[in-house]
């Protein structure tokens, strides 16, 4: 029964990860900074990275996540008003696709509530198996 429990556990885990790498691709989705220049010797761009979060099993059950930086994730808009303009008025913005942050967050959810359904299965026959021996 432990096993079930250690599962259910890294699966609440794992969706706290995804979770705040959503929170954070949508709290920085209208950030702009300055475009990545193919120069090494320029400076390093301050546009934000997106976040993706890779989830694998792990040996014995459960899930494991690792959050990985989407290093392409951006677009270039004109704006020359911006602090982080160039000399041609071009600002790099995180490439964050609203739509499937949310649906990141649905699936998020319903993974919680399937992970807790497991705890509560769990801890109900844990107490089932008790007061038969009592």
């Amino acid at each position: 029964m432990t096993d079930a429990l250690s599962i259910a556990l890294s699966g609440l885990r794992a969706q706290t990860t995804r979770l705040a790498a959503t929170a954070s691709n949508i709290a920085n989705a209208s950030t702009a900074g300055t475009v990545p220049s193919a120069d090494p010797s320029a400076p390093a761009s301050t546009v934000y990275t997106p976040v993706t979060v890779d989830l694998s099993s792990q040996a014995g059950g459960g899930v494991s996540a690792q959050v990985r930086p989407d290093l392409n994730a951006y677009s270039v808009i004109y704006d020359p008003s911006s602090v982080h303009a160039n000399a041609e008025g071009l600002v790099a913005v995180p490439d964050v696709d609203l739509a499937e942050q949310l649906v990141n967050l649905i699936e998020t959810k319903a993974l919680f509530k399937a992970n807790v359904s497991v705890i509560k299965t769990q801890d109900e026959m844990l107490g089932d198996l008790l007061d038969t021996i009592a």
